[in-house]
């Protein structure tokens, strides 16, 4: 047994040739071979010769390299490795030979080794590349000494080098491990991690620069969208990025962009409320049929026969003649509305059937199919009709006790239908009358083309953010909901936000702070940054893919080829084979058998150390449970947010187990001690079918790293595939079960298609190409299940591949063109004046933003984008020439008359704060405030009557604007609140934005109130201006005053999720509140003092006097 193992864990196949060359038979049958000479044998762990390498290189079909190529890496790392003299002869190959050398003796003086044969083949194929290279280098292989190597050759070439790693961490560690290396060869390096200002523009000025590609594209954009000069005179020279595969493919379409302030984006909140609380009214009551909110009987009889012109009266007059309503109870309703529940409170759901059949006669128009729901919870049919009547107008109804009917849906996009029309009954454009409505939503007018465009975008995110799981798409942190990229990386998202209102969703779901809304007016994909470096794209992954990637890569980027490093020692992973479980449970105890029998000692091996590879974190926090005490010595990775240097601090010791989701993956170097490589290495389980081959690939690469033994199993649970694929494993096994009784397979083959036509009716926009695909897998000799389902993955992967190339880079280029257009337009304001009035840039970007949003086509050419960008852009110019705002935004027009009265401007600043009125005076409480107050600091102590019943009637309307305010307020807490008695962090920051609000408020009706006294007295007032954070009372801003005396090593420690974690307080949402009514126009409160006057007291006295004797004597109108 012991020997089976050692053949096994060390992955001895009939290939396999011994250090003399002989086969395992052989060594078997030489009895003069031991059994301990035979383990040696069979563990023999030498590294690959330079022949070796250089042969797998020829013979794998995906590399292209030809025979010179080869011929020259050999002669050169010969050269190198054998130490031979080497002639300065000029040659290209001589100068490479000597630079290696140079480089590989500062590798040994600094590192303390010598790099390896195929590490120098790595170096000496990108070298001698003209145009980009990417190599696929196995985990444990060595990259971060290649990427060193290979930028330490650029930069003496005289050019700047980015290195993109695929994390912040991996870009500090790599750079504190090859500082000393660079130093010898004197190559300034460093890394643009946590840096600002002058540090940041230090950082571009050295030759070599780690970094993410995050941050790479946003100090691009704070270069040329904020006009911050940090490149100085660096260019896009060469790019070697890190995990290429990921951050290229995967990653390719990810956009990073600089969150611009627009806070009239708050508006929008008491409609993405109003959304949320529709869309949590409807429900599943099978799998087919969803019901809306409950309505009482009599509103959804008058909805349908409205054009009758018949009131909810008579419908109700009905009900009493058909004795669902006791007698009399119509007259009570009419005299006291407010009965109507109570009336209706005790009628059962099967006495409203014969109340329908009335209506009916009555009303031809009207057709209902009637449903109750029985006590077993079954749907049944009431007053079923005959086949052949008008059934395409029948309204579905399921009848409610206490008198409710619910509207029933089939389909999605009948559901979806009624949802918005139910929320544009409650939506209003302002300006407008307002109605007294505890349910109506008032939007700002220039918002109108917003929501037109977006409305059933946000409507359809309500509903999918219903369906979301926390641990699984996301988790929740203390900043706040954060996204997980659970499919590829496992990695906890901190700084990314779904758009269209799914993250607000999500906050409200949940009861976080509840963030505004963005229009996104800068933006840099990975394919963008990356595609400035035109051919200088060099990059390593230890899974570049099958060949549909490698041919979709060099598509997307100009000149790349590729080449797959062999692994410096032979691999041994030994992959068990793997297996689809039914159901959930067995699922569950056959991983967990699994995990126990390789932790405990064997007869003939010892204990194994242990990976569980898990899909989301939901499914590591119950793998964790389910072993409980079988597994002691076990320990969750789960966070990338959490510390686990304890993990990686030390080697994996026997019988220890690591329950990790794909953050386990990608670039984790795990350790393992000498006992547990004996006993066979570290064992991987896969518990899920990742979504491609890299994706698995980087999960097993975890085992058998750097020449050690190590296992791997996929174990999945066929509940968790596709609706298709558990279709097609059923197929198959059912036959497998026939296949020898006759030839079954065009038959199951037929079967399998009806029932995926059948599974397609009703998901139409997927697995369109499936039926192919499928059908084909089912002719294939695929003996397993699980190879079956993988071979389906990957054709399926293939065809996303070509929709990435046919759709997705196509959209991300024409965003990108569209958005160096806008570049040039922001140039040309900044060329027109040396630094333009923040409040115009603001507007211009909003505009920018709101375009984007509303107006750009997916289907539309570029051409034909760029026109309109160019008209709707000159336009805007042209308005903000004027002292316009582009959007109509009431709030850029306040904006603009701050910055007036800022510089001394009151005139000006009053003309603003009236076109902003004149705008929307719904919401104009700034404007009028402001004007209020410019007008009486424009006149000082000249102010006449007139002027301060200006100001007073400026101040009164202020007052009545922020009203609407506190209802928006209001709506959107009620429809969003939880039903929960704990307070929400949801709760702490609407009490925040209230109390602002109030402190606002009462600061109006102060100056109202000395106003006022001053037109009585007959005097004037002096205007005090402070700024707007002395609104509120020392003591609301203290909490955010000690918070920030003790987080002083976090602010200067520049750390963005410390930095993110401490804004995101609850002490911070005052000061966020006043920041954003600073950036509305309120940058300054005022402070009244109330003066004398005698001139002043006797004109008011005689002001007295006339109107009392107007009164007493009415002037009368005399014709002439």
């Amino acid at each position: 047994m012991q020997m089976l193992h050692c053949i096994e864990v060390n992955f001895i196949t009939s290939s396999w040739r011994s250090k003399s060359g002989k086969t395992l038979i052989e060594l078997v049958q030489d009895k003069t071979v031991t059994d301990e000479e035979l383990k040696n044998h069979l563990s023999e762990d030498e590294e690959k010769t330079l022949d070796e390498i250089i042969q797998e290189i020829r013979h794998e079909k995906l590399n292209q390299v030809d025979e010179k190529l080869l011929d020259d890496i050999k002669d050169i790392v010969s050269s190198v490795h054998k130490k031979l003299t080497i002639q300065d002869d000029k040659l290209k190959t001589s100068k490479l030979k000597l630079i290696l050398k140079k480089i590989c003796k500062a590798v040994k003086k600094t590192a303390k080794y010598r790099p390896r044969l195929t590490q120098m083949v790595s170096w000496c194929l990108m070298a001698l590349s003209t145009t980009g290279r990417l190599l696929q280098v196995g985990t444990g292989e060595g990259k971060s000494c290649i990427v060193a190597m290979f930028a330490a050759f650029r930069a003496m070439k005289g050019e700047k080098v980015d290195i993109m790693s695929s994390s912040p961490v991996l870009a500090v560690r790599d750079l504190d491990d090859w500082k000393e290396f660079y130093k010898l060869l004197n190559i300034s390096v460093d890394c643009n991690i946590n840096k600002q200002g002058n540090d940041l523009k230090k950082c571009y000025q050295c030759e070599v620069v780690y970094g993410t590609v995050e941050q790479f594209a946003g100090d691009w954009l704070q270069q040329h969208f904020q006009k911050n000069d940090i490149f100085g005179k660096r260019t896009f020279k060469c790019a070697i990025v890190d995990e290429v595969d990921s951050l290229m493919l995967d990653k390719g379409h990810h956009v990073v962009y600089i969150s611009s302030d627009m806070p009239a984006l708050q508006h929008l909140n008491p409609l993405l409320a109003s959304i949320w609380a529709t869309v949590n009214q409807y429900s599943k009551i099978n799998t087919e049929t969803t019901v809306g909110r409950k309505y009482p009987f009599h509103q959804v009889v008058s909805k349908q026969i409205k054009d009758e012109g018949i009131d909810e009266f008579a419908v109700l007059q009905i009900a009493e003649e058909a004795g669902v309503l006791a007698k009399g109870s119509v007259r009570e309703i009419r005299r006291n509305p407010s009965l109507l529940m109570e009336k209706i409170a005790n009628v059962p759901a099967d006495k409203l059937v014969e109340f329908f059949k009335i209506v009916e006669r009555k009303y031809p128009s009207c057709h209902f199919a009637l449903h109750c729901k029985s006590t077993d919870g079954e749907i049944k049919e009431l007053h079923k009709k005959p086949q052949g009547g008008n059934e395409q107008r029948q309204v579905s109804l399921l009848l409610v006790n206490g008198g409710f009917c619910q509207y029933m849906y089939t389909d999605k996009n009948s559901v979806l239908r009624a949802a918005e029309e139910e929320i544009r009954g409650a939506l209003h454009f302002t300006p407008c009358q307002l109605k007294d409505s505890e349910s109506s939503c008032f939007i700002p007018g220039f918002l109108s083309d917003l929501v037109e465009a977006k409305l059933k975008v946000w409507i359809k995110n309500a509903f999918h953010a219903q369906t979301m799981q926390m641990d699984h798409e996301y988790v929740l942190e203390r900043h706040g909901i954060v996204p997980v990229d659970y499919s590829c990386t496992g990695v906890v998202e901190n700084f990314r936000q779904w758009p269209d209102g799914l993250h607000q969703f999500l906050e409200m779901k949940h009861g976080f702070k509840l963030s505004d809304m963005t229009a996104i007016t800068n933006y840099m994909s990975s394919v963008g940054l990356f595609q400035k470096y035109g051919s200088q794209i060099y990059g390593m992954s230890g899974t570049l893919g099958r060949q549909a990637e490698t041919e979709t890569l060099q598509k997307i980027y100009e000149g790349i080829t590729t080449c797959q490093i062999p692994s410096f020692k032979r691999r041994k992973l030994f992959e068990v084979e793997g297996m689809i479980v039914e159901n959930e449970n067995e699922w569950i105890e056959k991983i967990c058998n699994v995990v126990v029998e390789q932790t405990k000692p064997a007869p003939y091996r010892g204990q194994r150390a242990v990976l569980i590879i898990c899909e989301t974190i939901k499914w590591a926090k119950t793998f964790h449970r389910a072993l409980g005490d079988k597994v002691p010595h076990k320990k969750l990775y789960v966070n990338n947010n959490a510390d686990f240097s304890t993990i990686f601090s030390k080697d994996l010791e026997a019988g220890e187990v690591i329950i990790a989701t794909n953050l386990a993956g990608r670039g984790t170097d795990l350790q393992i001690s000498d006992s547990v490589k004996e006993a066979g290495g570290l064992f991987v389980v896969q518990t899920f079918l990742p979504r491609n081959a890299r994706v698995e690939a980087q999960a097993f690469g975890r085992a058998a790293r750097q020449g050690s033994p190590g296992s791997a199993q996929l174990i999945v649970c066929s509940m968790h595939l596709s609706e298709p694929l558990q279709l097609l494993v059923l197929t198959k096994r059912s036959q497998f079960l026939l296949e020898d009784v006759t030839d079954v397979r065009s038959s199951f083959q037929s079967l399998f298609i009806m029932y995926l036509r059948l599974y397609q009716k009703g998901h139409s926009d997927e697995h369109k190409e499936m039926s192919l695909i499928s059908s084909s897998v089912l002719t294939e000799e695929i003996k397993s299940d699980i190879m079956m389902v993988k071979t389906l993955r990957d054709d399926s992967v293939a065809k996303e591949l070509s929709r990435y190339l046919e759709c997705h880079i196509p959209n991300i280029k024409k965003k990108e063109e569209l958005f160096g257009q806008y570049l040039q337009t922001l140039n040309n304001l900044y060329d027109c004046s040396n630094k333009p009035a923040e409040s115009y840039v603001a507007a211009l970007n909003e505009f920018w933003g709101m375009w984007l949003l509303t107006k750009f086509n997916e289907n539309d050419s570029i051409q034909l984008l760029k026109t309109m960008l160019k008209d709707d852009l000159n336009k805007a110019m042209e308005k903000l020439k004027k002292g316009e705002s582009p959007l109509s935004n009431l709030h850029h027009y306040t904006a603009f008359g701050s910055e007036l009265q800022k510089m001394g401007k009151l005139s000006e600043s009053i003309t603003m704060y009236t076109k902003a009125i004149k705008e929307d005076q719904c919401w104009a409480a700034v404007a009028y405030y402001n004007r209020a107050f410019a007008t009486l600091t424009q006149q000082n102590s000249h102010q006449d009557p007139d002027c301060l019943n200006g100001a007073l009637e400026d101040l009164q309307n202020a007052l009545k604007s922020v009203q609407l305010y506190f209802k928006q307020l209001d709506i959107t807490f009620r429809y969003a609140t939880q039903q929960t008695s704990d307070v929400t962090r949801f709760d702490a920051h609407i009490a925040a934005r209230h109390k602002v609000l109030e402190f606002f408020k009462t600061n109006i009706l102060e100056a109202i109130q000395k106003v006022q006294r001053s037109i009585n007295r007959g005097g004037f007032v002096n205007v005090e201006k402070r700024s707007v954070y002395f609104l509120v009372s020392l003591e609301h801003l203290l909490p955010l005053v000690l918070l920030s005396l003790e987080s002083v090593r976090v602010i200067y420690s520049r750390d963005p999720l410390k930095c993110c974690q401490l804004i995101s307080h609850p002490s911070c949402d005052v000061f966020t509140e006043l920041r954003s009514l600073e950036a509305m126009g309120l940058t300054h409160i005022y402070v009244l003092d109330t003066r004398f006057s005698l001139a002043g007291f006797i004109s008011g006295i005689g002001r007295s006097v006339r109107s009392v004797w107007r009164r007493i004597f009415p002037v009368t109108g005399q014709k002439g």
